[in-house]
């Protein structure tokens, strides 16, 4: 197997994240997370610190976002019941 990844961790990123996950799945482990770490692993620094930015950002702002759905469900149920009351 190693004669296979040598060749594809020079090149695409996505043959080599395919060849860790066809590993994970003969030795029985997860290939979604050994997918993920064999594309992870061919980033560059930069990007891994804007990825791990952008998953604080999502979680922070996350719950807001849910808050503010509840407000908009809560108005438009108001707003049915209002017509439906007139």
């Amino acid at each position: 197997m190693d004669t296979l990844v040598d060749p594809a961790a020079q090149g695409n990123a996505g043959l080599l994240a395919g060849l860790e996950a066809l590993r994970a799945v003969l030795t029985g482990k997860n290939p979604v997370w050994a997918a993920t770490k064999a594309l992870v692993s061919r980033l560059s620094g930069k990007t891994k610190i804007i990825i791990v930015l952008l998953l604080i950002l999502g979680l922070l702002l996350g719950p807001v976002l849910l808050v503010v759905l509840l407000l908009a469900l809560v108005v438009a149920a108001v707003v049915a019941a209002v017509r439906a009351a007139a």
